[in-house]
């Protein structure tokens, strides 16, 4: 007679942990977010081992208020990515919001008519760029370049110099540089478009619609998914992403300034390329997005606190961005090749 054998619940859970602990181990290692992770781990430990000022809290709040800004405009960024397009003028956008918020709030001491007006430049500026690769056909990269121009050029028309605040509200002062419950606020308002937005991407019908568009826009069109205007509302939503962040950096500021948001475009390409969206669209992570940015805010900070050239901040990003290609360009041949 064959006796049957019964786990016992201590093995039973163990054998649970060891999944759980294989489960994170092959996360840590085969993934682009684990492998970003613990890069991101590894610097800190370093800078704590180098700098007696980097885990201090002041600096942690500093470096988190940082790459909240880029985060906020990543976010959109990354839908849009994932979507097959791209937006360069997220840089200017931090130029010329900044001056006419700061106009409108001097003018109406209303902190949320300032608001809205930042977030209408954003919708104006995102329609724009959808026309402009949806209707006219002209190539996002191509487009949207010419937008930064074009709104940076309007920045420099609207003001030929720095517009001050001349209306002195503590909520707007609190927007970049206050806290809540030990929190700055930047913070927290990143942490809330990030929860909505990982959100949307993978619990909704527009987030699967935004990844079969950019896998595959033809199928995705023969199946019902009106792929224009998927495109369409990830252009605006990047912009009034822009838009948000650029409401913040002028809180931190305290002056609309025309030269504001140089090279932000770039750093906000590259974190969410290194995050491991793909450069052609269809695949992407919102979590990878978030890990790149604390990265590369990590490494401009570590700079600092270590009296490194300054000019290794804007390096750093051009590397990113090689480095993200290059990975992105070897994961497309080894599924190609499977």
């Amino acid at each position: 007679m064959q006796r049957e054998t019964v786990a016992r619940p201590a093995e039973s859970g163990g054998l649970q942990w060891q999944s759980v602990l294989r489960g994170v181990g092959n996360w840590l290692v085969r993934t682009q977010e684990g492998i970003l992770f613990l890069i991101v781990a590894a610097l800190w430990v370093f800078l704590t081992l180098r700098s007696e000022v980097f885990l201090t809290e002041r600096n942690i709040n500093v470096l988190l208020s940082q790459v909240s800004m880029v985060a906020i405009t990543a976010i959109g960024m990354t839908l849009l990515m994932i979507a097959g397009e791209v937006d360069l003028s997220v840089g200017s956008m931090q130029a010329f919001v900044g001056v006419v918020v700061m106009t409108v709030l001097n003018d109406t001491k209303s902190l949320p008519l300032g608001i809205a007006a930042g977030l209408g430049i954003g919708l104006v500026v995102g329609t724009l760029n959808a026309i402009s690769r949806l209707q006219l056909g002209i190539n996002a990269l191509i487009g949207t370049l010419a937008m930064l121009n074009i709104v940076r050029g309007v920045a420099y028309w609207y003001t030929e110099a720095a517009v001050q605040n001349t209306h002195r509200m503590q909520s707007f002062k609190d927007l970049g540089n206050g806290f809540i419950l030990g929190i700055p606020w930047p913070v927290v308002i990143f942490f809330s478009v990030f929860i909505i937005f990982y959100f949307v991407l993978t619990r909704t019908t527009f987030g699967r619609y935004v990844l079969a568009v950019g896998g595959n826009q033809r199928a995705a069109e023969l199946a019902g998914v009106r792929a224009k205007l998927v495109k369409w509302l990830c252009f605006v939503l990047v912009s009034m992403l822009a838009a948000l962040s650029a409401i913040i950096l002028l809180s931190r500021l305290n002056s609309g300034q025309t030269n504001a948001g140089f090279g932000f475009e770039l750093q906000v390409v590259g974190a969410v390329l290194l995050g491991g969206t793909s450069l052609y669209g269809g695949q992407g992570s919102l979590m990878g997005t978030l890990l790149a940015v604390l990265l590369l805010g990590t490494l401009n900070n570590g700079i600092i606190l270590l009296d490194i050239n300054s000019s290794w901040q804007i390096a750093i990003t051009g590397f990113a961005i090689l480095l993200s290609v290059f990975l992105d360009a070897r994961r497309r041949k080894r599924i190609g090749e499977s």
